[in-house]
């Protein structure tokens, strides 16, 4: 009987606590949804510096642009449901490479810059001195940033 009531004094507390850990899963630790409509607002409008997440298939890849003081994987990001196609500058100086391929699906947030042929994304990847929204890229379940 003892040891019952142990086990129901453990279950309790247990229950109790449980709340006390919920703000770790606040909408910050959650990974935005998808937005492609708000791109395509975002590209109708010539706004930039505006944090996106897109989600489509890499249309093609475009060799790195090594031309500034850290190397960038670049490819093209045709949008779901859109025909608009975002170019995707991944600075892998300080973020990782993603393995990507024609045709893989992906989802990319990172901050969108407007340009004429349906805008680019750039800051995919953690921000090492804490002064920007970090961005990532998912594949296949595994995030790269």
């Amino acid at each position: 009987m003892l040891r019952a009531l142990r086990w129901s004094l453990r279950y309790v507390l247990l229950i109790a606590l449980v709340p006390a850990c919920l703000p770790a899963l606040t909408s910050s630790t959650v990974a935005p949804a998808a937005d492609n409509a708000a791109i395509a607002r975002a590209f109708a409008d010539h706004r930039s510096e505006l944090q996106v997440t897109a989600q489509g298939r890499v249309e093609r890849l475009l060799s790195d642009d090594t031309s500034a003081t850290s190397t960038h994987q670049r490819f093209i990001l045709k949008l779901d449901d859109l025909a608009q196609t975002l170019l995707i500058t991944n600075n892998v100086s300080v973020g990782k490479r993603v393995p990507v391929a024609a045709g893989d699906a992906l989802v990319v947030h990172g901050e969108f810059i407007w340009n004429d042929q349906g805008g680019l994304v750039h800051f995919t990847h953690h921000d090492p001195d804490g002064s920007h929204e970090s961005g990532w890229i998912l594949r296949d379940g595994v995030r790269y940033e």
